[in-house]
């Protein structure tokens, strides 16, 4: 499952610049990308607690803890040095774990960070090489349409030297997974599974250890990590010390994205309607994601072709032979297939604007389908938004934040930060030490880093310096007080962090902030909105007021670049053909006649989520 951030924020570190300095310039849509290869890292070591990862000499995670794994790094194929040292140890220390690793062109790669030395009974050996570092190819290729991929790998030292996971009937379902050796794949349907850890060589096939029951989602790599159930030992002086072996197994799930072919998309689905029951996603008529609560979300599902239907039905209220709660077809235009990656919403419906919900047909009073937007849920209603996700490649030296609003009833959301890094060097100059403060210094007031972001509108986002941010401060638009905070988040070079906040503004429930880390890739699409002329005839204005001249008139179904907004949203800047000369032109249009509809992509767009416009001086 995608990382979720509530109270704590896993950090990641600083992307090498070397790397980010390699990478060519590749189109957004392309999968396949000549001479780069994909690696991730987990944190299997338990027993230990997180650690800091090092790419090639350089800090790529801070603190990655235990059981999580950091997103794809996107990295020239070859050789590289991978190690893995405690938090905030010396760059050039002995590390925890280290390895020579080659990348194959157009390979997904996975490093599993294991502990392989434990107390005994006369000998505590050192934390520094006390782990090991296990590489898992990634089957990333496209699954069949509602199946999941799923694999496993045993790093349990201590435990029997081969184990199956299986379903509580003890039937296996990965068979004889023998200790750290690669295993295999298989596709099995999406839904949910409710495993267990056995020994395979035991008579009896004793239970192990538990998985529970955990919904495996369609579309998606899942890798099972099997490691020994060990807990941290902190020495009296406070340091993390190694443990004694466990003769249990521990077993945590992982999971990544599968990729798309050429002419497909990549569709990741979010659940951020607190008042609405737990739904289950179908695509194609095919189950996707089962048991998709509140807050909940998939990875980017890889999808074959541009059209495709999506179905919501209640968990648990008879599966795909009952009436769906709601439906909808989507199709990806030719225009806009340069976008391959989006996010499918669903939020809350009451008193804000739904402009931009989805064209749904659910069942009527009747039982026949009826067209609709606002679909009527247990506990509440919801509808649902298509928004475009740029994950593409970022300057050097700089990470994106992206922001979405799924929080009903506020004003417009935007988000602040104290104490931001100092812009990159450039290549090859050391930058200067920042001086501290004097003591009666005036406080620096926040930096706003994000534009104001209306409800369910597509994200607005900015390219920020990596480094630590001390706080970063979701507030509504004309307040001081944060809805929600951050602490302490180290923002990373090259990647892409998506912030999603969601919640009731009354606290029930309280406003929280998922976020998706994705490593940049691709060129940037432009950051183009089209507008269409409604009204049968529409004056373009040479300022934003009824007292400004009119430059022209514009008919019906005429075509125009939308630039921007003015400051309260009641105008639009828009540059257009003059279809009398052919010469281009801008001007500005009301946005309160209803005589303009704005679209981005091909997905509605509020106008208060457009750029502020301001008329640039002679």
């Amino acid at each position: 499952m995608p990382k979720t951030l509530f109270v704590r924020f896993t950090v990641f570190g600083l992307l090498a610049l070397l790397l980010a300095g390699l990478l060519p310039v590749v189109a957004q849509t392309d999968v396949t990308q000549v001479n780069l290869a994909n690696l991730r890292v987990v944190n299997a070591l338990v027993g230990i607690g997180p650690v800091d990862v090092y790419l090639d000499g350089e800090r790529i995670a801070y603190a990655l803890a235990p059981e999580a794994a950091t997103a794809y790094f996107s990295i020239p194929a070859g050789r590289h040095i991978l190690a893995v040292r405690l938090p905030e140890a010396e760059p050039l220390s002995v590390p925890v774990a280290d390895l020579l690793v080659d990348l194959s062109p157009n390979q997904s790669e996975t490093a599993v960070v294991y502990q392989k030395q434990f107390a005994t009974e006369g000998f505590v050996p050192t934390l520094q090489q006390a782990g090991a570092i296990f590489i898992l190819d990634d089957d990333r290729s496209l699954t069949p349409l509602g199946k999941t991929r799923m694999t496993a790998v045993h790093l349990a030292v201590g435990t029997p030297g081969r184990l199956s996971v299986a379903y509580p009937s003890r039937e296996s379902l990965l068979h004889e997974v023998a200790l750290e050796k690669p295993f295999g794949t298989i596709d099995i349907a999406a839904r949910v599974y409710s495993l267990a850890v056995v020994a395979a060589d035991s008579p009896d096939l004793a239970v192990l250890s538990r998985l529970g029951d955990y919904s495996f989602y369609a579309n998606t790599l899942y890798t099972i990590i099997i490691v020994p159930d060990v807990r941290p030992v902190v020495s009296s002086g406070g340091q993390p010390q190694i443990g004694p072996v466990s003769a249990t197994p521990r077993a945590f799930v992982v999971s990544a994205p599968i990729e798309p072919p050429p002419g497909g998309i990549r569709l990741r689905v979010v659940h951020a309607a607190h008042n609405t029951a737990v739904l289950d996603v179908y695509v194609d008529g095919r189950l996707v994601a089962e048991r998709v609560n509140y807050s909940r979300a998939t990875e980017y599902l890889g999808l074959q072709d541009y059209s495709h239907v999506v179905s919501l039905r209640l968990s648990g209220e008879g599966g795909a032979e009952a009436p769906p709660l709601a439906e909808w077809q989507f199709e990806i235009t030719p225009e806009n297939r340069q976008q391959a990656n989006w996010t499918l919403m669903l939020v809350n419906a009451g008193q804000e604007d739904t402009s931009a919900a989805l064209p749904v047909t659910q069942p009527g009073p009747t039982g026949e389908a009826e067209q609709a937007t606002i679909i009527s849920a247990v506990n509440g209603d919801l509808f649902m938004v298509l928004l475009p996700d740029n994950i593409a490649q970022t300057r050097r030296g700089y990470a994106r934040v992206r922001l979405i609003n799924a929080v009903n009833d506020i004003q417009p959301l935007r988000l602040l930060a104290q104490n931001v890094p100092p812009l990159p060097a450039p290549p090859g100059v050391t930058p200067s030490p920042t001086p501290e403060p004097p003591a009666n210094a005036t406080p620096i007031p926040p930096q706003q880093l994000v534009e104001d972001v209306v409800f369910a509108a597509e994200a607005n986002e900015s390219e920020v310096p990596v480094g630590l941010y001390s706080e970063l401060e979701f507030i509504p638009a004309g307040t001081t007080n944060a809805l929600a905070l951050l602490e302490n988040v180290q923002l990373v070079g090259g990647m892409v962090y998506t912030f999603v906040a969601m919640g009731s503004p009354i606290g029930n429930p309280p406003i929280s902030v998922v976020t998706f880390e994705d490593f940049g890739v691709g060129l940037p699409l432009d950051r183009l909105y089209l507008g269409l002329i409604t009204a049968e005839s529409a004056n373009i204005r040479t300022g934003p007021s009824t007292a400004s001249g009119i430059l022209r008139q514009l008919s019906i179904n005429t075509e125009v670049e939308v630039l921007g907004r003015n400051l309260n949203g009641e105008w639009i800047r828009i540059r257009f053909t003059d279809p009398d000369t052919g010469n281009v032109r801008e001007g500005w249009i009301s946005a309160t006649a209803n005589i303009l509809s704005v679209t981005r992509l091909g997905v509605p767009v509020n106008v208060l989520a457009l750029p502020r416009y301001v008329v640039p001086e002679n």
